[in-house]
């Protein structure tokens, strides 16, 4: 990934002047602490300017709906400090002009701004875009106090620059750069450092980044310092750019590329480029999340399982009791009370020694072994019970897992985390997508997380449809509308069915795999959170 450059927010500022200029500032959001949305109209036109300062992703850009979802942004009930202070300066004003500072990677807006007095002065909003340094700061332009900063920078922080309320907005230090476009070659070559050769002149020359000139550097065969001066002048000297992104997203380019997507403006490209990344990184820290929190659980599970077996194995300790128990009573007429230890035969006339308690009559020692029998038994029963609600919680941790691996929609990402982790709040709306397809007539939907699979079984489905399932494996739950309660599925509908079961499953790269399906109202679902469902009537096919 590439950073947002000075020659990318010129390039922005020349194509997105017009619309500025005059625009109303009609909606303020801060989603969170290194981004701001601002919904801004003009000219029977409105857009959502996406402001991001966090350090690894700072960027400005119109936003489309499409990145917007990409980049999974979620609104809070309560708007932040900040973004309260730009509502009561900022919100319904009316944008005078917008400016970059020369060779700066601040991004600049000033409106008209009309106090309680109703006297009229001029607010400036600083986007400064500069990697760990990103900041926004709304300041008196006719003042030059500032008002208030999304970060403020004490000087604990920095020694160079402080920003909060009420000091004075001063501009960061001035690049000590040139431009190339007014340097000659032999000033160029002098002193030039062949060793870090892209990064001298990235640091040396206004408007240049390293990935720039590296790939310049390598475009160049057989390499000349010479060619390397003129094709960089050449494209500082453009009058007009093409904007490409290679396929992999890995750069963005203002030139053609071989194996590139062009776009037909910066702001397109910016948009594109920026929410791919960022969309990357959201996926994996959520799926991260989701599967410490999954682990965690089926790792308490596994260890409850395995106490569970130990008490379901010890049916057999309990049986010998109620034997032991039964040899005493058939054998009451050869003991005495004061007896510690006898032998008897069994049923099956094998001899078998038994312990007893001297304090107790015969009675009361088989009466013993009676009581131990009913507590090993009322303990295996409980045991068996509680293993398959342990079995149900397992399948349904390892069916989440499989469904977050699987996956890369935010949406669905969003709902298992929401599911499992944390209690969504009630201001975020949820709206169920569930796949589908028509195959001969017929509606096949496929659920992929407990929202979508509850649903399903709430919502879309009657008795008579379809419900199909992995046998003992994770996977989607895939449902088979009726249109009626006497059509009869066709054979080629059920194996469709089957197949797309199989195909969003665990099991999905095995040659066979076994699939069960029954009837709708012959599936129950679990009282129990994590558990899913139980059924009954249930078929078998392998695919």
């Amino acid at each position: 990934m590439i950073n947002f450059d000075s020659l990318i927010l010129r390039l922005f500022l020349e194509e997105n002047n017009d619309f500025f200029v005059g625009a109303k500032i009609q909606k303020i959001q801060q989603p969170n602490r290194s981004e701001l949305i601002f919904y801004i109209r003009n000219s029977g036109e409105s857009r959502k300017f996406y402001i991001n300062f966090n350090p690894s992703f700072y960027h400005i850009c119109f936003m489309s709906k499409d990145n917007e979802y990409k980049r999974n942004m979620i609104i809070p009930k309560t708007a932040p400090m900040f973004c309260m202070l730009l509502r009561k300066y900022i919100q319904n004003a009316k944008i005078i002009r917008v400016d970059v500072p020369k060779y700066e990677r601040i991004f600049e807006i000033y409106f008209e701004y009309f106090d309680e007095l109703n006297e009229k002065s001029q607010l400036c909003l600083a986007i400064e875009l500069m990697g760990k340094y990103s900041n926004v700061i709304l300041y008196n332009y006719d003042t030059n106090v500032i008002i208030g900063c999304a970060h403020n920078v004490s000087s604990e922080k920095s020694r160079e620059r402080e920003l909060y309320g009420m000091l004075p907005y001063i501009y960061p230090p001035k690049q000590k750069k040139n431009n190339l476009t007014k340097v000659t070659f032999e000033s160029f070559k002098k002193n030039i450092d062949f060793e870090k050769l892209a990064q001298f002149i990235a640091s040396k020359y206004h408007y240049l980044t390293i990935s720039f000139v590296k790939d310049v550097i390598d475009s160049i065969n057989p390499f000349s310092l010479e060619m390397l001066y003129e094709r960089l002048k050449s494209f500082l000297n453009q009058k007009k750019y093409r904007y490409f992104i290679t396929q992999d997203h890995s750069k963005y380019f203002l030139e053609k590329v071989k194996n590139g997507t062009e776009y037909n403006c910066v702001n397109d490209m910016i948009d594109e480029y920026f929410s791919y990344h960022q969309n990357k990184v959201i996926i994996y820290n959520l799926k991260t999340k989701i599967f410490r929190f999954i682990n965690t659980q089926l790792k308490k599970l596994y260890t409850l399982k395995s106490k569970q077996d130990i008490l379901i194995k010890k049916i057999d300790k309990a049986n010998s009791y109620k034997t032991k128990a039964d040899i005493i009573m058939a054998n009451l007429y050869s003991l005495k009370k004061g007896i510690r230890k006898t032998s008897l035969y069994d049923f099956e006339g094998n001899i078998q020694e038994i312990e007893l308690d001297e304090n107790l009559s015969p009675v009361d020692n088989a009466n013993r072994y009676y009581n131990l029998y009913k507590k090993a038994k009322n303990a295996y029963e409980h045991a068996s019970k509680m293993i398959l609600e342990t079995n149900s919680q397992i399948l349904y941790f390892e069916e989440v897992s499989y469904f977050v691996q699987s996956t890369s929609d935010i949406n669905e990402l969003n709902d298992i985390y929401y599911e499992l982790i944390e209690e969504k709040d009630s201001n975020i709306e949820s709206v169920q997508k569930i796949d589908f397809l028509e195959f001969q007539g017929t509606k096949i939907y496929i659920g992929k997380n407990k929202k979508q699979n509850d649903y399903i079984l709430s919502k879309l489905s009657s008795g008579e449809d379809l419900w199909f399932h992995p046998l003992n494996a994770p996977g989607a739950h895939v449902l088979v509308k009726s249109n009626n309660k006497k059509e009869i599925i066709s054979d080629e509908v059920l194996l469709k069915a089957a197949e797309l079961t199989k195909e969003f499953s665990s099991q999905k790269n095995n040659s066979k795999t076994s699939i069960i399906y029954t009837k709708r109202k012959y599936v129950k679902k679990a009282n129990n959170k994590q558990a899913f469902v139980t059924y009954k009537n249930e078929t078998e096919i392998i695919v």
